[in-house]
């Protein structure tokens, strides 16, 4: 559950390859590349296949609080993987590391 109608954000870039309605409601399906593919269900959106997106794009809303229900399924290869797993894998350098480079040049 998450509040109500708050934005929602793709995992990563990516390309939208199906949008519409299944058992859990509303979903949208990006494919990242690499074989990474994401899929959200319970997020109302107006994104159509082919629209392209990024990080900070809002896919749509949650519904209202009291009703808010989302599901994030993450598969490379085919294969469902674990989000922590997936996690450090598309995001290898951590924000220490990346703040301790940028104090040594000098940003």
């Amino acid at each position: 559950l998450g509040p109500g109608e708050a934005p929602v954000h793709p995992v990563l870039a990516g390309v939208v390859l199906d949008a519409g309605r299944d058992s859990l409601g509303p979903f949208v399906e990006f494919s990242h590349g690499n074989n990474v593919v994401s899929r959200m269900s319970g997020v109302n959106t107006a994104l159509v296949p082919g629209d392209t997106v990024d990080v900070n794009s809002v896919v749509g809303r949650l519904p209202p609080r009291d009703s808010a229900e989302f599901f994030l399924t993450v598969r490379r290869n085919g294969h469902f993987v674990r989000w922590a797993d997936f996690y450090k894998d598309a995001h290898p350098v951590s924000n220490d590391e990346i703040a301790k480079f940028k104090s040594q040049i000098g940003i």
